[in-house]
């Protein structure tokens, strides 16, 4: 679906929104097919180990550009205001007011690379954007009070918070993909909105003691409103660590994704 994304639009420029290790992203063909070709990710070391995986030579890595960016805007700072309330705090209850009362007053703000690109390409990054914060709070959390961390992952207050800012980050990343598109260029937006262990029984076959819903519905197609045409869906499963013996678990993720077309104002 990448690939026919990119043969229907300007070779001129593309983005690569958290682009992570890209395995499942046929970057070396986009960087042969577009004049420029930005990666964005939180780590650059991570982008660099991602185009030698690639196998981009060192003549067409002059063709990509590497935006490092948190794709919410906000994970250092609020994580940084987090800590520190966790350092000065005593009491488990009381921090985690404050913890949820932080996240609750941030909204998403965005860091995304400058200009408008013929190809946005968003691979598995809408459930991601605050996971990012869910663990570095935790962590600092369990640094504090390592024998109350099961407090803070029941805490309802915690749970919603997190919850609602999720839902913040998401909204605003998509109003962010249409601004990024250019006006005869395409986004394809991918998610694993499902997902469920799996381990392989006596009878050979699998079970599962539930599905995780990784988004605040289960098709992506409700995350699109009427400034997008959907032009493309694709739908498939995708298996983690396949379990080959009795007893061993594996995760098995439904992904969805879509092409887009902003809709000319």
């Amino acid at each position: 679906m990448i690939g026919e994304a990119a043969a229907a639009v300007p070779p001129g420029r593309a983005v690569v929104l958290g682009a992570g290790r890209a395995d499942e992203i046929p970057l070396a063909d986009l960087v042969a097919r577009f004049a420029q070709v930005t990666l964005n990710d939180v780590e650059l070391a991570l982008m660099g180990h991602t185009m030698a995986a690639a196998k981009i030579d060192q003549k067409s890595r002059q063709k990509v550009i590497t935006h490092v960016g948190d794709l919410t805007g906000i994970t250092a700072a609020l994580l940084a205001k987090i800590g520190a309330a966790v350092d000065a705090g005593t009491e488990t209850g009381a921090v985690i007011e404050q913890m949820a009362a932080l996240v609750a007053a941030h909204a998403a703000a965005g860091m995304f690379p400058a200009g408008k690109f013929d190809l946005v390409v968003a691979s598995c990054v809408l459930s991601q954007l605050h996971v990012g914060l869910v663990y570095g709070a935790r962590e600092a959390f369990a640094r504090r009070f390592p024998n109350d961390v099961h407090t803070l992952d029941a805490s309802e207050r915690w749970i919603g918070a997190v919850y609602q800012l999720a839902r913040r980050v998401e909204k605003q990343f998509i109003d962010d993909l249409g601004s990024l598109v250019a006006e005869q260029g395409l986004i394809y937006l991918s998610e694993s909105v499902q997902m469920c262990y799996i381990e392989l029984t006596p009878s050979g076959q699998w079970k599962s003691e539930g599905t995780w819903r990784m988004l605040r519905t289960k098709d992506l197609a409700d995350y699109v409103d009427n400034r997008f045409t959907i032009t493309q869906r694709g739908r498939w499963e995708w298996i983690v660590a396949r379990p080959e013996k009795v007893g061993q678990i594996g995760r098995l993720f439904d992904v969805q994704a879509l092409v887009l077309r902003r809709v000319p104002a």
